[in-house]
């Protein structure tokens, strides 16, 4: 996104001009990067993962419709990077799903997008946390809890290890009280990398990145557990420091 922003011509000359440029740039400078940005997509539509991709596509909504409202400096300008920006990231997105997604498709034609088995632990768990609202059973037991409200909705075979919701499990680790606090100290660094996306006028490509991550680990964070594997968790709050950093405009932290 930056590479288009700071090299695209799209100030002057003629629309074959622009083309040729554009097509020149993403021939050049931006092979490595949409080669990178094609088998991460590749890698996770073959994983058919119904959760992973939906919270992906909903986190790259995010980031491009923070992009598309970022207010810069040259209005004029900022339009045409905007449009040809989102057109590639569609064109890359739309080519690598007709390719890659029959495993995902096949998977939603055999399953479908309700999980049971799921939905029956989701009520097992809302059980013990209003059987101890306040103060939980302590962080990380889950696997220990889980077995004493356990009833024949979820079948005897196989151990549940995590929720698949780790909202859930928060809530019952830690009560309604400091789960709840937990969750808002999240929700707070999100909004402020919002935030800091729609206001600053430039540099703001962190901030969008941050927040559009943090929409993507929020919605998987309700149908899995992506959150709480340790190399998943310690990238996104490294993302979402730095969209944090980022959300200040340099004016006001040199004003300070």
């Amino acid at each position: 996104m930056r590479l288009y922003r700071s090299e695209f011509a799209a100030g002057g000359g003629s629309i074959r001009f622009r083309i040729a440029s554009f097509i020149e740039l993403t021939g050049q400078k931006g092979v490595a990067l949409l080669g990178g940005a094609f088998m991460t997509l590749v890698a996770l539509l073959l994983s058919g993962s119904r959760g992973g991709i939906a919270a992906t596509a909903l986190g790259l909504f995010g980031l491009v419709a923070l992009t598309v409202r970022t207010r810069r400096t040259r209005e004029e300008d900022s339009v045409a990077q905007r449009v040809a920006i989102t057109a590639l990231v569609a064109v890359l997105v739309g080519v690598t799903f007709l390719a890659f997604g029959d495993v995902f498709l096949g998977r939603i034609s055999q399953l479908g997008f309700r999980d049971n088995s799921r939905l029956a632990v989701y009520a097992i768990v809302t059980r013990s946390i209003l059987a101890t609202p306040l103060l939980g059973y302590g962080y990380g037991t889950f696997a220990d809890v889980f077995p004493m409200f356990r009833d024949q909705s979820v079948s005897t075979f196989g151990k549940w290890d995590l929720a698949h919701n780790t909202y859930l499990e928060v809530f019952q680790g830690l009560g309604l009280l400091f789960g709840s606090m937990l969750v808002a100290s999240i929700v707070l660094l999100a909004m402020r990398c919002v935030k800091g996306a729609l206001t600053r006028q430039e540099n703001e490509t962190i901030s969008c990145v941050a927040a559009g991550a943090a929409v993507l680990a929020g919605a998987q964070s309700l149908v899995d557990f992506s959150l709480q594997i340790p190399a998943i968790g310690v990238t996104f709050m490294a993302l979402l420091g730095a969209g944090v950093a980022q959300a200040e405009s340099s004016r006001v932290i040199l004003a300070d």
